[in-house]
């Protein structure tokens, strides 16, 4: 069963990980439909983090596999994130190189390791900037000079994008 868990981005917007089942080559074809049941969730995901295990020697592989099968359901265009889990595998200095190496399969590389929590605050960083956007409402307030408590509200938690100082308050 997926696990959902709840994150706060640094922009203040919250979103929802769903983690989905793994990749597993030559499952016996019974076994395949129940996987594929479940990954069909994926077409309703917002975004995608595809992470991948750099130290296997056939990630290569597993990522177009991967590929292969959002492709087939429908979910190949989605924005995405590469997450390469398990840098703390790798030979010293080599984790530049493989980001280097892999960043034309994606969007946005990303290099952590999961089990020593390295690389977490870059993944979460990449996630808000790749994350669409929430629909945008714009609206036009007037504040006086005496209600700093609501224009403060504002800052907190929308965008604001235009701001004239006046004499009667704030617009």
């Amino acid at each position: 069963d997926p696990t959902i868990r709840a994150l706060e981005l640094p922009s203040r917007r919250r979103a929802l990980l769903s983690d989905t089942v793994g990749f597993i080559r030559n499952l016996p074809p019974g076994l395949i439909e129940s996987f594929r049941a479940t990954l069909e969730e994926v077409t309703e995901a917002s975004m995608i983090l595809h992470v991948v295990d750099i130290s296997s020697p056939h990630h290569r592989e597993q990522m177009h596999e991967v590929d292969r099968v959002l492709e087939e359901l429908g979910a190949g265009a989605k924005t995405q994130v590469l997450v390469l889990n398990k840098t703390d595998r790798l030979a010293p200095g080599e984790t530049p190189q493989a980001v280097e190496r892999e960043r034309g399969s994606a969007g946005e590389v990303v290099a952590i390791s999961a089990l020593k929590g390295e690389g977490i605050t870059e993944l979460i960083a990449a996630i808000d900037r790749r994350l669409p956007g929430d629909p945008v409402m714009v609206g036009r307030f007037h504040f006086s000079h005496n209600e700093g408590e609501k224009l403060s509200f504002l800052y907190e938690y929308a965008r604001v994008l235009e701001r004239a100082d006046l004499e009667s308050g704030v617009d």
